[in-house]
């Protein structure tokens, strides 16, 4: 079963509720045909993206995999800029996740206040990462097949068994137009698979990253791809375009009307397994990088603090839960979640180029290094992902006409705060350890740390 769990833990660290808010925006922008097209297009992408990171997990199968593979093709300073990048996107996915799932826990109990109802989720997730507890690797399998079976089953039933004209929800789009709609609409959908590479700090042996490891990430794309393509299909032939675009939550009334009134409460499960294979395994393995950081001095010595009873980060995640509250908290008050959303979908796309970059790079640096996987992807489609990808990054910072200029402002406070953070921490690999720990070992518990 080891493979078949790094496949669950790819699928399901991209099976957020807050994809469906980026499938509503994607109706926004672009009719049904290219939000096929743009998630088809996207998906592609990831795939070579995903057999160049299982090429660099087999190099080095470290556990601070996003830090490894980019200081060593890039040094110290562009690496934590990119990294820094990183862990700002997972904040604010994490706090636009908990907003999305309080819309979601509303429709089943509209009398529940938003707030309280974030703070509420936020809380039990830092109390059970707290507490040191992980999940068995049954319960990740278990929910994340759940979920996968649940979005495309509906999607197969929706669209057997249409009520309204699929062409009205799909629409028809100039030629021209939806040329030049398609690069923004693909680098949104970039948002709907991040997170498949989060497997890479989970191998549970040295050979696993020899095969299991990078065959499920690109196995896991492929499975995202097929389920986000039967919801889209089974969406439009259900309910109109404006009806998914106006809502950030289009699964709670899809699924009303597939099942009636079961369907809220069936969105509301849905909500809760992508709360537990996400946002929890998202708080534990962004706790790990900031723990890391700290580690080497490049973030606040307190952050590399543990508890000495469970061996749990205690530093890391108050302050990445501390930040996720914070995110949560001004996509409540200024309702901006398509917003953190598509500034999300653009960071990511720079964050995918740059291990694309890698790759090719360790390749003339460190041709001699062993590599028991090695992308079969032409160098020549890798640099051409390299080359587009930040241009649909950028596309998508345009993709919402309402917003005006907001998206690139966002965006540009991003990477200005990744720049100074970089500027303000230099790494200081000979430093002593920080924090109240002693030096680092691996736990015999795959994809733990402690002392």
């Amino acid at each position: 079963m080891e493979p078949f769990f790094y496949v669950t833990v790819g699928c399901g660290m991209a099976l957020a509720t807050s994809v469906f808010t980026m499938i509503s925006g994607l109706f926004e922008v672009v009719g049904g045909l290219g939000v096929l097209l743009g998630i088809a297009l996207a998906g592609l992408f990831c795939l070579v993206i995903a057999l160049s990171i299982g090429e660099l997990a087999s190099m080095y199968p470290s556990a601070p995999a996003i830090r490894t593979y980019l200081k060593t093709a890039f040094g110290d300073r562009v690496s934590l800029v990119l990294v820094y990048l990183y862990l700002i996107s997972v904040i604010l996915v994490a706090g636009l996740e908990s907003f999305i799932f309080s819309q979601v826990f509303q429709a089943v109990f509209p009398n529940a206040a938003t707030i309280p109802t974030v703070l509420s989720l936020i809380g039990v997730v830092l109390a059970v990462n707290l507490a040191g507890l992980d999940l068995p690797r049954s319960t990740q399998m278990i929910t994340t097949v759940l979920a996968v079976m649940l979005i495309a089953t509906s999607g197969v039933y929706g669209l057997v068994m249409p009520k309204i004209d699929f062409s009205t929800s799909i629409g028809a789009q100039a030629g021209a137009d939806l040329l030049l709609t398609l690069p923004a609409a693909s680098g949104m959908a970039i948002f709907l698979f991040m997170g498949f590479e989060w497997v890479t700090p989970l191998g549970m042996r040295p050979k696993s990253y020899q095969w299991h490891v990078p065959v499920s990430m690109p196995i896991a794309v492929g499975v995202l791809v097929i389920t986000f393509e039967l919801f889209v299909l089974g969406a439009a032939s259900q309910l109109p375009r404006s009806a998914i675009a106006s809502t950030p939550i289009p699964h709670v009334p899809y699924l009303a009307t597939l099942y009636g009134p079961v369907g809220v409460y069936l969105a509301l499960g849905l909500a809760l397994l992508a709360t537990i294979s996400t946002f929890n395994a998202g708080i534990m393995g962004g706790s790990r990088l900031i723990y890391m950081l700290a580690r080497e001095g490049n973030l606040p010595g307190w952050c590399a603090s543990i508890s000495l009873r469970t061996s749990a980060p205690v530093g890391s995640i108050l302050l990445l839960g501390g930040s996720t509250l914070a995110s949560a908290i001004v996509v409540v008050t200024w309702r901006i979640e398509v917003l953190v959303a598509v500034i999300g979908a653009a960071i990511m796309c720079v964050i995918y180029a740059a291990f694309l970059l890698a790759a090719l790079v360790l390749r003339k640096r460190r041709p001699e290094a062993a590599r028991p996987f090695r992308s079969p992807v032409w160098s020549h489609v890798q640099w051409a992902g390299v080359i587009v990808l930040p241009f649909m990054g950028l596309q998508t910072l345009f993709s919402q006409p309402d917003w005006g200029v907001w998206p690139v402002l966002g965006t540009g406070a991003a990477v200005t705060l990744a720049a100074l953070l970089a500027w303000r921490y230099r790494t200081a690999s000979r430093q002593e350890p920080r924090g109240n720990q002693a030096p680092l070992v691996v736990s015999p518990e795959p994809g733990r740390e402690g002392c």
